[in-house]
């Protein structure tokens, strides 16, 4: 693989696990769920 090709499969990935994250986001349950079990450690 060239210099170019790896780049281009890093930023893609970057950008893949953004797009998963934003989409995380976008269900308040999951927010809330999550919210509980950091809480929990507290």
């Amino acid at each position: 693989m060239t210099h170019r090709t790896r780049r281009l499969l890093a930023w893609a990935g970057a950008a893949a696990a953004l797009a998963a994250v934003f989409m995380a986001y976008l269900q308040p349950s999951l927010m809330v769920e999550l919210a509980n079990q950091v809480w929990s450690c507290f």
